[in-house]
C-alpha cells in the first residue's frame, strides 16, 4: 500500500498565499494574526489535513506548547481531579499535557523528571515536593516554571499551589471533640504526607483530650504503599485487641476509611455509634457509602487549575503570587 506524503508547512503556505512564517504564528501564537487570515489558514490545515508541526511553532514563541505533570501515582483516585484541573488548563491555553507518574518512588523522581524536562516543557506541575538534593538541583536550574501541589513546602523549588495538611487534620481533632469523641487513632502510612497529619492530628488532640492518639500504621515505613480496600486487617488488629480504645478513626484517605467502614458492616459495628470514622480527599464515592462518609475536602481541581494559571504567568512575565494555598474543608456527613 503506498501513502501519501503528509502536508507540509510550506504545502498550506503556498496554498494561502502567506509565508511560513505566518502559518508558523498561526500555530503557535493565533492571537497576532489577523482573523481574515487566521481563519483561512485554518480552513486550509483542516481540509489538507494538515497536523500542526509543535517544533516549527517553538521557533516563533520558543516554547514546546508542553505542560509537564508528574502524579505520585497514575491509579490513585487522589489526583484524578487535579489531572482533569490541568488538562482543561491545557486545552483552554492551546497547550497539551505531558503525563507520567512516579508510583510513589522517591527513587525514581529523578529519572522521571530527566525524561519529561527532556522534551522541554514549558513548565511543570509535581503533586509532590523532591526531597533528593540532586532532583532539587536539576529542577532549579531547569529554566522554565515549576509549581508544586498537595504541599505546602516551607522551602519550594520554585512555586507553589497547595494547603495546609496540618490545618486539615486539626481540623478532623477538633470535629471529633465537638462530637464528644474521647479516645480518637489516626489510621495511615510512616511516610510523607500521612506523617504530617498524623504529627498535627497528634499534637492538636493532646491539646484537646490530654493525652496522644492512638497511631495504627500501615506498611513499615520503608516503602510508601498505594491506597485500597484491603487495609482494614491493619485497623482491627489493634481495634480488636481492645474495642473500648477507639471510639473514633481519622484515615489518611477515603480509601481506606471505607474498608473500615465495609469492615465494621460485616462486624456489625455500629457507625458511628461504637466507631466513628473520618476519611480524607471527599472522592466520588464518599458521600454514596452507607453511613455517608464524613471527609476532608481537597481543592484539587482549583490546584490544577491555579498551577496552569501560575506557570502561564510567568511564561508571559506577568508577576503574581508565588504561593496560593487553599482551604480545605470539613464535609459532615453520616459517619460521625
Amino acid at each position: 500500500m503506498a501513502y501519501r506524503n503528509r502536508p507540509r508547512l510550506k504545502d498550506i503556505a503556498q496554498a494561502t498565499g502567506v509565508s511560513i512564517m505566518t502559518v508558523q504564528r498561526v500555530i503557535a501564537a493565533p492571537d497576532l494574526v489577523a482573523k481574515p487570515t487566521r481563519e483561512r489558514i485554518l480552513k486550509i490545515m483542516q481540509e489538507t489535513g494538515y497536523v500542526p508541526d509543535r517544533n516549527a511553532a517553538s521557533l516563533v514563541q520558543k516554547t514546546t506548547g508542553f505542560v509537564g505533570l508528574i502524579v505520585s501515582s497514575l491509579t490513585s483516585m487522589g489526583f484524578s481531579a487535579e489531572i482533569e484541573g490541568v488538562a482543561d488548563f491545557c486545552e483552554s491555553t492551546g497547550r497539551q499535557l505531558l503525563l507520567a507518574q512516579t508510583n510513589y518512588d522517591k527513587s525514581r523522581e529523578y529519572t522521571v523528571l530527566t525524561t519529561i524536562l527532556s522534551r522541554r516543557p514549558d513548565g511543570l506541575i509535581l503533586t509532590f515536593s523532591p526531597t533528593q538534593k540532586k532532583t532539587r538541583k536539576m529542577l532549579e536550574v531547569a529554566g522554565i516554571p515549576i509549581v508544586e501541589t498537595f504541599e505546602n513546602p516551607r522551602k519550594p523549588v520554585d512555586m507553589v499551589a497547595g494547603f495546609s495538611n496540618q490545618k486539615a487534620a486539626v481540623q478532623v481533632a477538633r470535629h471529633f471533640s465537638d462530637t464528644g469523641r474521647k479516645r480518637p487513632a489516626f489510621f495511615g502510612q510512616l511516610l510523607a504526607r500521612d506523617l504530617v497529619r498524623w504529627r498535627a492530628f497528634k499534637k492538636e488532640c493532646m491539646s484537646l483530650f490530654g493525652e496522644a492518639p492512638l497511631h495504627v500504621p500501615i506498611g513499615t515505613g520503608k516503602t510508601m504503599r498505594e491506597e485500597n480496600f484491603t487495609e482494614a486487617g491493619s485497623f482491627f488488629r489493634v481495634y480488636d485487641n481492645d474495642p473500648k480504645l477507639i471510639d473514633a478513626v481519622f484515615c489518611a484517605s477515603d480509601v481506606t476509611a471505607s474498608a473500615i467502614l465495609f469492615e465494621c458492616h460485616r462486624r456489625g459495628i455500629s457507625v458511628p455509634g461504637q466507631l466513628a470514622i473520618c476519611g480524607f480527599g471527599d472522592l466520588s464515592f464518599a458521600e454514596h457509602v452507607s453511613p455517608r462518609l464524613t471527609t476532608v475536602r481537597l481543592p484539587e481541581y482549583e490546584m490544577g487549575q491555579k498551577a496552569g494559571e501560575m506557570i502561564l504567568s510567568s511564561l508571559t512575565g506577568h508577576v503574581g503570587a508565588k504561593k496560593v494555598i487553599f482551604d480545605t474543608e470539613l464535609i459532615r456527613r453520616e459517619s460521625t
